[in-house]
């Protein structure tokens, strides 16, 4: 998908700048996932608990750049997304 838009509310990932993720690519987990609530962000990065200070450049990730485990989404085509919107929450983000 080109021109869709991703939105990350998982502020405490050392990825996220005003609620953009910089981490250039996304990983999905969740392959029987049947909801979002069985998919997570196995990009995030927990700044508490990391020695990263800031992670954050001008790198934008874009939703053609989501690798998706989630074999059941509509979305998922050979393990890319094609959705017109991402949204990232922080509970599915570990």
């Amino acid at each position: 998908m080109l021109g869709g838009t991703l939105n990350c509310n998982a502020t405490n990932c050392v990825h996220n700048l005003d609620c953009e993720c910089k981490a250039g690519a996304i990983n999905i987990s969740g392959q029987s996932a049947v909801s979002t609530s069985g998919t997570t962000c196995t990009t995030f990065v927990d700044k508490a608990k990391s020695s990263f200070v800031n992670s954050v450049d001008d790198l934008t990730t874009e939703i053609s750049n989501i690798k998706c485990e989630a074999h059941n989404c509509v979305h998922n085509e050979n393990k890319g997304c094609h959705a017109d919107n991402v949204q990232i929450d922080v509970q599915n983000a570990r």
